[in-house]
């Protein structure tokens, strides 16, 4: 009887609304890790700026084309390695910042305060480790979005909190062990964990991703390392967030089903006018 009620004390504390939990997470992530919180900021005003920076002209396209056509073959091979290193080197920063992020959601969620250079440290620690996992988990993925792309999405939010399980000093989990700690964790809420990522995410058309995750992990993984298995519904705001994407498409399609359809109605006299004359 004790454990029952314990379990319905459990759900009652669950935040299962995905604003909340965002905005809680954000909050959290300001006063106990400012200096992620900042940095995270900054890189989202870096990727914003690098977005927007203009596309290169056509003549300066036709020119670089031409360029590229007389090169030799040796040439093509040092380009070719220099450019694989380039790319793998921005792989490594990649998983490095997403290592800094995993480290200090599951942080937060033990109510500790986190510093950048910590944060660095552990994640540079276990850089070759967590990159890994990185490579199972986008393979796992891609598998089953080859099925269909539904499956692939919803396994990746199942696997969204490995990272985090990672680097829980409690459980120390590598690889595969991770992500099936995080499908544990995710169980009977992954329209949750998915709207608390995707509904700013939406709002900010991803401009604040990597703060916005970090931020929501925190909070999810510390509720569902309470929890267990026994998690309340999923909050209307959720069922709004997974489906408003399909409606936006939908409304899109219908707009530009009504721009021709209306197109063709106002085409028709101008048609006729013409054959008269």
């Amino acid at each position: 009887m004790k454990s029952t009620n314990k379990q319905k004390t459990n759900v009652k504390k669950f935040e299962n609304n995905p604003f909340y939990i965002t905005t809680n997470g954000i909050t959290l992530l300001a006063e106990s890790a400012q200096g992620i919180f900042f940095l995270f900021i900054g890189l989202a005003i870096l990727n914003f700026l690098m977005n927007d920076s203009p596309e290169p002209s056509q003549p300066a396209f036709e020119s670089m084309t031409a360029t590229l056509q007389t090169w030799t073959a040796s040439e093509w091979l040092l380009i070719g390695g220099s450019v694989s290193i380039i790319i793998f080197a921005m792989f490594m920063i990649y998983t490095l910042f997403e290592g800094v992020a995993a480290y200090t959601s599951v942080q937060l969620a033990r109510n500790k305060t986190v510093a950048v250079r910590e944060a660095f440290r552990v994640a540079f620690e276990h850089l070759w480790a967590f990159f890994w996992l990185r490579i199972i988990v986008f393979t796992k993925v891609l598998l089953w979005s080859l099925l269909v792309v539904i499956p692939g999405i919803i396994m990746a939010i199942k696997y969204s909190l490995a990272g985090a399980a990672f680097f829980d000093p409690d459980k120390n989990l590598r690889g595969n062990a991770a992500v099936q700690e995080s499908i544990r964790m995710t169980k009977n809420a992954w329209i949750t964990t998915f709207a608390a990522n995707a509904l700013f995410n939406i709002m900010t058309l991803g401009a604040i991703s990597t703060l916005v995750s970090t931020s929501v992990n925190s909070i999810l993984y510390r509720q569902y390392a309470d929890s267990g298995d026994t998690k309340p519904n999923a909050h209307w705001l959720s069922w709004v967030t997974l489906f408003s994407p399909l409606l936006l498409v939908g409304l899109l399609i219908i707009l530009i089903i009504g721009l021709v359809a209306a197109g063709v109605i106002l085409q028709a006299p101008f048609n006729s006018l013409f054959e008269k004359n």
